[in-house]
């Protein structure tokens, strides 16, 4: 490979476990903190400006707008996975291909996402049970952000990219840049120039815009193997078959999730603005805290896609092992901080007391089970990046059923607090599908067969690729 790419992308088939992984997670981590900075800079600006009608409509649209982020996600995560298996099999002439289909799907996914999502605003709002009162503000955010999914599709899916490479710590640099513009242009959209909650869905596009653009621009310029010519800039039938293959039953799993939560979402709405305040706080610092799980998460599908790429599954069960450790680390310090300031970071965002009892109380219950969301969180990212894609669909719907299930019958029970014990049924439950599915093994067989079947069944390309038939060694790579 070259030197220049070298420098710039990561091989993870190589090298120490533990340190590689902790590395990699940590900037994405880093940027992901940045951002949920902002969505709570984003939250205190609105609540400050606007008042808690506004902070509870944005709320709201914030549980719609799930839906549309896990269609994105979806599409890069399937272009991240395909990259890093053939950055893994060192296929360079693969990964630009794959480079390419992945930008026709995520165009073509922005055009639907934006249709879709302006003609079923207001209708989605309804099924959330939206007040009367907060209805026009809610659309007013939604229908902005809806509009500008192709800024939001640009930066996710040059930072996938980057990501499957190796490199987290550029994605963190233009995650830094994006969350900067988004507070100051929230300042400027809300108090100075008096748009309400729409002034913060613009401050929000306007500056994923930006950084999408600069990453994109990074990417082609340090990353010059990837810029297609000819005959490569057409669309490759094959590789978009194979990005949709692991995109679109991410994307799947990732809205059957968000319907589940915009059911209990919906529950949560039939309590008033008080309780819609508490929940939607709680839920930021809920998103604060997955994004460790998520980092990580990151680092492993990463890890996983290189190794599998390259036969190693001995090594991707290390980094799974590594994983653990590193959850148990994070949620070590962050649980106990959340349970111990739970009313005072309450207090930050409203002033309302029985909104911040509420949220508090909430806060220390889903503390306790924080740890069983950050290794289902492994077990997606393992799972999806070894190709067992149908099964992180049925931990969506195992999801599904335990959370819209535990939002009718716990509050029968329980009152309200039962509300509280749904979302830590909800990550205990489909972790142990997760689980069972990892350590039956069903995942690695697979594998090996679709692997073995490539090595042995095309010579011509053992000879390109470097990959000599099915030698012992090869047999030994795969073995655990």
């Amino acid at each position: 490979m070259e030197m220049n790419k070298k420098q710039k992308i990561t091989d993870m088939t190589q090298g120490p476990v533990f340190p590689q992984m902790a590395r990699f997670a940590l900037p994405v981590l880093f940027g992901m903190l940045c951002q949920r900075l902002y969505n709570f800079a984003d939250t205190y600006i609105v609540g400050h400006f606007l008042g808690d009608e506004a902070l509870a409509a944005v709320s709201i649209a914030g549980t719609a707008t799930y839906m549309l982020f896990s269609l994105i996600m979806g599409v890069t995560t399937g272009v991240g996975v395909v990259v890093s298996q053939f950055y893994g099999a060192q296929k360079d002439d693969e990964i630009r291909k794959a480079f390419v289909a992945g930008g026709y799907v995520a165009g073509a996914m922005s055009l639907l996402i934006t249709a879709a999502g302006m003609l079923t605003t207001h209708p989605l709002l309804g099924l959330l049970r939206t007040s009367k009162e907060l209805m026009p503000m809610a659309a007013a955010y939604l229908l902005v952000i809806y509009a500008g999914s192709g800024a939001t599709m640009l930066y996710n899916f040059s930072a996938a990219i980057l990501r499957a490479l190796g490199n987290s710590l550029v994605p963190l640099l233009f995650l830094i840049l994006s969350s900067a513009l988004n507070i100051f242009l929230d300042v400027a959209f809300i108090a100075w120039i008096p748009m309400g909650t729409a002034g913060a869905a613009f401050a929000t596009i306007l500056a994923q815009l930006i950084s999408g653009v600069l990453c994109v621009g990074y990417t082609l310029r340090m990353l010059p193997f990837l810029k297609a010519s000819g005959r490569e800039r057409r669309p490759d039938r094959r590789l978009i078959r194979e990005v949709l293959r692991y995109g679109l039953p991410t994307g799947l799993q990732m809205c059957i999730i968000s319907v589940s939560d915009m059911t209990l979402q919906a529950v949560i709405n039939t309590y008033g603005t008080v309780m819609i305040v508490a929940y939607g706080v709680c839920m930021k610092v809920e998103g604060l805290g997955f994004q460790l799980a998520d980092a990580i998460g990151s680092a492993v599908g990463t890890f996983t896609g290189q190794n599998i790429g390259a036969g190693d599954y001995v090594r991707v069960k290390k980094g799974v092992r590594s994983a653990y450790f590193l959850n148990v680390l994070c949620y070590g310090i962050f649980c106990p901080a959340v349970f111990v300031f739970a009313e005072p970071i309450m207090r930050a965002f409203t002033q309302t007391p029985e909104a911040v009892s509420l949220g508090a109380e909430y806060m220390r219950i889903f503390t306790a089970f924080f740890l069983a969301g950050g290794i289902l969180v492994v077990y997606h990212n393992i799972l999806r990046a070894s190709g067992d894609v149908a099964v992180t669909v049925l931990m969506g719907v195992s999801e599904v059923v335990t959370r819209i299930g535990c939002a009718f019958l716990l509050p029968r029970f329980f009152g309200y607090q039962g509300l509280w014990f749904v979302s830590p049924l909800t990550w205990t439950c489909a972790a142990l599908v997760g689980g069972t599915r990892y350590y039956s093994g069903a995942w690695r067989r697979r594998q090996n067969v679709e692997n073995m079947q490539d090595i042995c069944g095309d010579v011509e390309k053992q000879q390109e690729t470097g990959i000599g038939g099915c030698s012992d060694g090869k047999e030994e790579k795969v073995k655990d």
